[in-house]
């Protein structure tokens, strides 16, 4: 991979991504039998990776210098703004002072 600023927090975005793709492919009635779970289990699942992985790329994308107002220009439900700043503070660089 090419260097990133943020290499943890980009490979959990596509971590999930992944997953996200896996879990939608789950709610065909074939794949639900073989899991032997219920369409709204299998939404469930699709649901919280989604608004994970929405969480964790709006942090990406502020800790890279955009503003929110800059990621999302529109939206129905704003995102819970305490677990990106939780995000945020995970991910970001610390400060190292080298004095002496």
């Amino acid at each position: 991979m090419k260097h990133t600023k943020y290499p943890e927090l980009k490979m959990e975005l596509k971590k999930l991504a992944k997953e996200i793709k896996e879990w939608k492919r789950n709610r065909k009635e074939d794949r639900r039998f073989e899991l032997k779970m219920h369409q709204y289990q299998v939404q469930d699942q699709v649901d919280w990776r989604k608004d994970d992985f929405r969480r964790k790329h709006i942090a990406y994308c502020m800790l890279r210098g955009r503003k929110y107002e800059q990621i999302e220009n529109y939206c129905r439900v704003s995102p819970d703004f305490d677990r990106i700043d939780e995000i945020m503070e995970k991910y970001e660089p610390k400060a190292i002072c080298a004095s002496a």
